[in-house]
């Protein structure tokens, strides 16, 4: 920590280089010194310092709150909704997971299995673009949505993939109204 910063933290604190003085065991005279970058600060005193501001205690995670939508059957023809007039629950997830709007959809059934499992959440980061081999969520044109394993686009065909029955799984691009990189949370 920089004198001009603790000479911010004090003014928005409200608290009196006295009063930090006292903290460090230091005579004003000193303390006046470090603020004004005078003299350095100790490694010891930088990490008073931080406790006299209340830097010290721990800051735990911060929490965003996603929309989880239908219970998206995993398997070939079932497909969920995720028109935003239809959230069933939300989840909580670490700020800083997911990459830009994201949203939940809980999975019905094992199309998907051992790779995802009924009842697992997947986590979509909208208009992020899906991984080959990785989770996608595909939104249709017709409102309907499925998850899967991104595979890749060819010659005017979305590829896809899934695990129970092995299968590859083909849509007409024309269909496609968006595809959102996803991965499992719960």
């Amino acid at each position: 920590m920089k004198a001009p910063e603790i000479r911010r933290r004090l003014e928005q604190s409200g608290r009196t280089q006295t009063a930090l003085a006292r903290h460090l065991g230091k005579s004003k005279d000193s303390v006046s010194r470090l603020v004004m970058g005078m003299r350095g600060i100790s490694a010891d005193e930088a990490e008073a310092i931080k406790e006299f501001f209340g830097d010290d205690q721990p800051q735990g995670p911060v929490f965003v709150k996603l929309p989880v939508f239908g219970y998206a059957a995993a398997g070939s023809s079932d497909r969920v909704s995720i028109a935003s007039d239809q959230v069933l629950d939300h989840v909580e997830v670490p700020a800083g997971l997911v990459r830009g709007d994201g949203f939940g959809v809980r999975l019905s059934g094992d199309s998907m299995y051992p790779r995802l499992f009924d009842g697992e959440i997947v986590i979509a980061e909208r208009n992020v673009p899906p991984v080959r081999h990785r989770e996608v969520v595909v939104e249709l044109r017709d409102g309907t949505a499925l998850v899967k394993e991104y595979r890749g686009t060819k010659d005017g065909f979305l590829f896809l993939w899934q695990y129970n029955p092995e299968s590859e799984v083909r849509i007409e691009l024309t269909k496609v109204r968006a595809m959102h990189a996803a991965f499992r949370w719960r």
